[in-house]
């Protein structure tokens, strides 16, 4: 197996083991999930927009 192929694969047991952790979470305190508000939505996303044109600038730096 390359590295490449387990590091993927370590990324994706991550993942999964998160995913069930939050699965547990909700059945087990379902009175603790809140919807998200627009506005922190939007923040998020002008976040992401960012670090998105960040990283787009680095690679063309390289």
């Amino acid at each position: 197996m390359s590295k490449n192929n387990s590091e993927r694969d370590a990324k994706v047991q991550a993942s999964i083991e998160s995913v069930d952790l939050l699965n547990k979470d909700i059945k087990h305190n379902p009175e603790s999930v809140q919807p998200v508000s627009r506005g922190l939505l939007r923040r998020i996303q002008i976040i992401r927009n960012q670090a998105d044109a960040n990283r787009r600038r680095e690679r063309q730096e390289d």
